[in-house]
């Protein structure tokens, strides 16, 4: 760790000359800058936890603690943008832990990057793209084309309930979604997911070597589209108007309360099973297709 360095920026910091960044060595970070109401909130961490709180003051506050590894945490903030950075010393392999708790403006627009890090995230209403390597994420998610994933780690997503749209991808990890609504662009790699969503338009989900459960209460109109490869799927959809469904397993039984006596071979001499049928007007589609796994689908 370059020492005179960090001396020399603390030194410039305690004098007021560096206004929008500060540098800290092992031990404590506290930092407070002004920001808008509905800015944006970039930040980026290697090692450690990232945990943003939505509150009711236009400003951002950075606390937290990092290690000796860490040579200083950067908080830069300019034309409603504010970027706050973990950073650490040149031609370092191995990041230093920093856990920081930012609390920002409930309206921003809130983007998190991290490496081996966990990210949670509470209270904020704008839109948020939060995204880990070898990391877990806890979000509340109201923001509308809001975006979560990780790669080898847990996602747990609870909605507000109200319309908007909302990507999550999981690879090596479970994913728990509840309280959704509106559109919703799911894909899972290795690993097994649960989603709720009230009033829905549009499911779309890609699932991989995990099993797959979904209940939805959908839309007139709506639209839902689901491939699995190697798992089975779980499907509760539910819509007044009306049904058209059309699910076929490759290597698998199709059940449920909707395909009791309407399942069909899809060829005579080899594997396969499907179900095509409607239910009142048949506004709402569902199409769900697997290769390796069963299908139960019921709209109770």
């Amino acid at each position: 760790m370059r020492v005179s360095g960090i001396r020399s920026l603390w030194a410039l910091c305690a004098l007021g000359a560096l206004p929008l960044a500060c540098a800290a060595n092992e031990g404590s970070v506290d930092r407070k800058v002004p920001a808008d109401a509905r800015g944006e909130v970039l930040i980026s961490n290697v090692s450690g936890t990232v945990d943003v709180r939505g509150w009711d003051r236009n400003e951002i506050q950075v606390t937290g603690q990092v290690d000796e590894d860490v040579e200083r945490v950067d908080v830069e903030n300019s034309g409603g943008r504010t970027v706050i950075k973990v950073i650490l010393p040149k031609g370092s392999h191995d990041g230093g832990d920093a856990m920081l708790e930012i609390n920002v403006p409930r309206g921003s627009s809130v983007e998190v990057s991290a490496v081996s890090a966990d990210i949670s995230s509470k209270g904020v209403i704008g839109t948020q793209r939060l995204k880990t390597v070898s990391g877990e994420i806890t979000a509340e998610v109201s923001g509308d084309d809001s975006e979560v994933r990780s790669v080898s780690g847990d996602i747990t997503v609870h909605g507000n309930g109200k319309p908007g749209s909302l990507r999550v991808s999981s690879v090596s990890g479970s994913l728990d979604l509840t309280n959704g609504a509106g559109k919703l662009d799911v894909v899972t790699v290795s690993g097994d997911a649960r989603v709720h969503m009230g009033d829905s338009s549009e499911i779309t989900a890609r699932t991989t070597s995990g099993e797959f459960e979904l209940h939805a209460r959908l839309q007139k109109d709506a639209r839902v589209s689901i491939e699995g490869v190697s798992g089975d799927l779980t499907l509760d959809v539910g819509n007044s108007a009306g049904l058209a469904l059309e699910i076929e397993s490759f290597s698998g039984d199709i059940s449920g309360c909707l395909a009791e006596g309407k399942v069909e071979q899809v060829s005579k001499y080899g594997p396969g099973t499907r179900l095509n049928t409607r239910t009142g007007d048949g506004s709402a589609r569902v199409r769900a297709k697997t290769l390796s796994g069963d299908i139960e689908i019921c709209d109770r």
